[in-house]
């Protein structure tokens, strides 16, 4: 599809971002992705088309970048991210949804276990035990300690990096 467009708003130095994020276990392990272009890693995931919902632009970012069809379960954080990227100000609204994948990358401790591109970008997967997280640099940093003991019920948290 030619005509699809992100839902992103940029206004001077600012960002407002829309993302759909996946929590993708196995093993006591949660699935993590970055660019190999960037020092930090983030949970799998894109940001969202115009007219589609979170939970369909995340099954579609999950079979771009993974290559596999999902189940997305429910919706189980919202974080209202608001941080700096690049001398920017970005405010970011993440919907974070458990998911099931069909086709799993292998599950290997300690190692890269799948790579693809997103457009010029180049994306790298490897698992990671919750409690390791603070030393891959995890995106929003509102997520580590949720990921080590996650809510037993919907949670909606609002983080502000360095205030």
């Amino acid at each position: 599809m030619n005509d699809r467009v992100m839902i992103v708003l940029d206004s001077g130095r600012s960002r407002f971002q829309f993302r759909a994020a996946a929590l993708i276990w196995a093993q006591g392990h949660i699935l993590i992705h970055r660019s190999v272009a960037d020092p930090f890693w983030a949970l799998p995931g894109g940001r969202v088309e115009f007219h589609e919902a979170s939970a369909e632009a995340l099954s579609r970012e999950v079979e771009e970048e993974l290559g596999s069809a999902s189940i997305v379960g429910p919706m189980r954080l919202l974080i209202e991210n608001f941080f700096e990227l690049g001398g920017r100000k970005a405010h970011e609204l993440g919907f974070y949804y458990d998911v099931q994948l069909h086709s799993p990358p292998p599950f290997v401790q300690d190692a890269i276990v799948h790579r693809s591109r997103d457009g010029d970008t180049e994306l790298e997967f490897r698992w990671a035990l919750p409690e390791q997280l603070s030393s891959f640099d995890l995106k929003p940093t509102a997520l580590i300690p949720l990921i080590t003991k996650l809510p037993s019920t919907f949670a909606h948290i609002i983080h502000r990096d360095h205030q």
